[in-house]
């Protein structure tokens, strides 16, 4: 049987080697980590402009965790139950997670409003103000701009019954 000393010897070696290991290891993205140090309404899509891996770990690391718990809030439960099927669907492989995709389809003329008194404008108070601007600054876009029909809206995660309509976000 060794000895103490051997043994202690040893365990030093495998802790060093973890340590070594568990430093060298390459963490998950922060939100704050994938953003340009730029003002928001002057960077570009950081998004789109991610590889394909990039953009994996992002919405794995950073918007699915930070959208469940915004999503737990709202539902005053703490069950996890938000998956990248909630939003891209029954298969997200095999069609590259393209979005909008299977979640409810909007009619751009007439969508719901935060000051509704039924369930649909508690819904659409917390996308307004709670969903839509948390995926924005997660995915480093800006709020859409009906003036310029250009950013992050509600028609970037929900098809619109008025396919090619981008006159509402």
């Amino acid at each position: 049987m060794p000895s103490a000393n051997v043994r202690g010897v040893k365990l030093l070696w495998v802790i060093s080697a973890l340590s070594f290991v568990a430093c060298a290891a390459k963490p998950p993205p922060s939100a704050s980590a994938t953003k340009k140090n730029t003002p928001r309404d002057s960077r570009e899509d950081d998004f789109r402009q991610m590889s394909w891996e990039e953009r994996h770990d992002q919405m794995t690391w950073v918007v699915l965790p930070t959208m469940a718990e915004r999503f737990q809030a709202f539902s005053g439960s703490a069950d996890a139950s938000l998956t990248c099927r909630s939003c891209h669907g029954p298969d997200p492989e095999s069609v590259s997670y393209r979005m909008p995709r299977s979640l409810p389809a909007l009619d751009p003329r007439h969508l719901p409003q935060a000051n509704d008194a039924d369930a649909r404008g508690r819904t659409a108070k917390f996308m307004i103000e709670t969903v839509t601007p948390t995926m924005a600054d997660l995915l480093g876009e800006p709020l859409y701009d009906a003036k310029t029909q250009r950013g992050f809206g509600c028609f970037n995660c929900h098809p619109s019954l008025a396919q090619n309509d981008r006159s509402t976000p």
